[in-house]
């Protein structure tokens, strides 16, 4: 429920959950800890497939193709493939979690600040290939997004940069009320620009939604079966790496789908591919955050640091 309702994440959740976990033994504490993390994950893709609005950061790429999906009477097909992805992800990492957290803990530590900043260039290439031919359009918001992101005071220096005097600039933009903000921006444009088509019916044949059978979610997803363990690597390596997360792991899973799909073209106009990737991706940041925790002590995302505090009191 909560990572459905944009503005909420799993991280208060959480933390909410905090005094409660304190009248269970450990064990059963982490479960329920462990389970509010998945699930606010997995939550965050309703509200990105149904009204384009990501619940949570770690469903920004879900909303391009399952809101397209949506408009075509496909809502409950592509919210069904978004709950087998994260499933399959999640158990994906779960194995790995279980066989390989020390080795890949280790792989974790020899990132420094070069491989860092090559990701964050990786991350901002993937602007290119998710602008479906706006390309400049692209490179506007990625600089927007840049701008964005030095609003606060320096994390070396302490030195407070556009705060115009406000002491809340301080802190800077937090990430997840920009991004929904944005998001939801964006659609109140398009129904300003076009007030008849903002009155129409959402889906194009009003009255008709195409049902999918369990089964047949799950033979989607499994004929993508390479995109699918692409993505769950991906959103494993992701989440090993400190302050990365499903924010990251599935824009960069949506970009990897992308390139490697044969129908390259269809994305943008509701590609089944476009939700596997980056919900099996965001689901598996989980368990590669967990691996940091667990193994090191760590915390992966802000997520683990929740728990860990949590675990430590």
């Amino acid at each position: 429920i909560i990572g459905a309702i944009p503005g909420l994440s799993p991280p208060m959740a959480i933390a909410l959950l905090i005094p409660v976990s304190f009248n269970f033994p450990p064990t059963e504490a982490l479960i329920m800890m462990v389970s509010c993390y998945a699930a606010g994950m997995y939550g965050g893709s309703f509200s990105a497939i149904l009204i384009r609005a990501p619940g949570t950061s770690a469903s920004a790429a879900s909303a391009i193709e399952g809101y397209e999906l949506t408009k075509k009477g496909k809502a409950i097909q592509a919210i069904r493939i978004s709950t087998f992805a994260s499933v399959l992800g999640g158990l994906i990492s779960g194995l790995v979690l279980l066989l390989l957290a020390p080795p890949l803990a280790e792989v974790a530590l020899l990132f420094g600040p070069a491989e860092y900043f090559l990701m964050a260039v990786l991350g901002l290439t993937a602007i290119a290939s998710i602008s479906f031919g706006h390309i400049f359009k692209g490179l506007i918001a990625g600089l927007l997004g840049l701008f964005a992101a030095t609003v606060g005071e320096d994390e070396i220096n302490g030195v407070a940069r556009f705060t115009f005097g406000f002491d809340e600039f301080k802190q800077g933009f937090a990430f997840l009320p920009v991004l929904i903000g944005l998001f939801a921006f964006s659609q109140l444009l398009t129904d300003v620009e076009d007030d008849k088509r903002a009155k129409s019916p959402l889906m194009s044949q009003p009255g008709t939604v195409v049902k999918v059978e369990h089964r047949q979610a799950i033979a989607i997803i499994l004929k993508r079966w390479i995109n699918l363990f692409r993505s769950s690597f991906i959103g494993i390596f992701t989440g090993i790496l400190p302050a990365a997360g499903g924010s990251i792991s599935n824009i960069l899973a949506y970009d990897q789908a992308k390139k490697a799909s044969p129908n390259r073209s269809n994305f943008g106009k509701g590609e089944y591919d476009g939700i596997v990737a980056p919900e099996a991706a965001n689901n598996a940041t989980a368990g590669g955050a967990l691996i940091m925790m667990m193994a090191l002590g760590i915390p992966g995302d802000i997520v683990t640091a929740v728990m860990l505090g949590a675990l430590l009191g």
